[in-house]
């Protein structure tokens, strides 16, 4: 089990409000972010706050469905919205101060599904990057098992 792990990743500028992530040595893609719109940024490119609500649905996921499958609970989709709060303090100072994660869970086996809440429960618990930040995490998730085939007769 890792008990400690670095990410790298570089910024170089490609303009005023824009630039361009890179992980080297991991073999990641490039990446394209940029300030939001909001904030006089340009359409159609990731920004750090898009990034900052997609890192927490992302780990929601993947915790889930490391937890479910050590678990024995089989996961046929696994989709998800979530949603970040933008509000201005007092001090003038920007923050996401809520996220919600709405996670829609299909698992195969009906008998599973209040098993696979409380492992959603601890999904949500455990990932680490819910862990990692102050702002106010909410789950709204659905779960439901598969319906069965029907047989032609």
């Amino acid at each position: 089990m890792v008990e400690s792990h670095e990410y790298r990743v570089e910024i170089i500028s490609t303009g005023i409000k824009t630039g361009r992530l890179a992980a080297p040595g991991d073999g990641l893609p490039e990446l394209d972010v940029a300030s939001p719109p909001e904030f006089d940024g340009p359409e159609g490119v990731w920004s750090p706050e898009h990034m900052f609500v997609a890192s927490l649905a992302a780990c929601l996921m993947t915790t889930f469905r490391a937890i479910a499958a050590a678990s024995g609970v089989e996961v046929l989709e696994y989709n998800g919205r979530a949603t970040g709060r933008l509000v201005q303090a007092d001090d003038r100072l920007y923050r996401i101060d809520r996220v919600v994660l709405r996670p829609e869970i299909v698992i195969a086996n009906p008998d599973q599904v209040d098993k696979a809440r409380r492992l959603l429960d601890k999904a949500e618990r455990a990932c680490l990057i819910s862990r990692s930040v102050n702002s106010q995490i909410e789950m709204a998730g659905s779960i439901r098992a598969a319906q069965p085939q029907s047989l032609s007769a």
